[in-house]
Formats: structure tokens, sequence, C-alpha cells
């Protein structure tokens, strides 16, 4: 995933872009659209993340 792209993902509970983790999908009824969030966003809100992006240049690291 280049850079340009995850900067584009808005995040659902304040209006920024880089959102880096996915807290929800819609009902494929409902689009199926998957629903962004900064992780410290989520994290303030109590919300579990779906799944996390990871940066490309330290795949490979342990935190």
């Amino acid at each position: 995933m280049t850079p340009q792209a995850r900067l584009r993902r808005p995040c659902t509970y304040r209006l920024a872009p880089g959102a880096d983790t996915c807290v929800r999908t819609q009902r494929d009824e409902a689009g199926g659209a998957h629903i962004y969030a900064h992780q410290t966003c989520a994290e303030a809100r109590r919300v579990a993340p779906l799944y996390l992006f990871i940066d490309e240049s330290r795949a490979g690291e342990r935190t």
C-alpha cells in the first residue's frame, strides 16, 4: 500500500485523514463499506478494531 492511499482514509470519529485501523464494516445490504478510524480515536472510545494497517517499511519488526 502506498502512503498516499493510507492518508486518504478518513477517520469516522474526527474529520482527519490517515486512519490506520478498520473499526467495522457495513452489512452487504448497506453497501459493505469498511469504516476506518485512527487507532488512538478507536481506543479512546473503547472500540476494538477489526484489523490494523501496518507501515510496510516496518514489516517484520516486533513491537
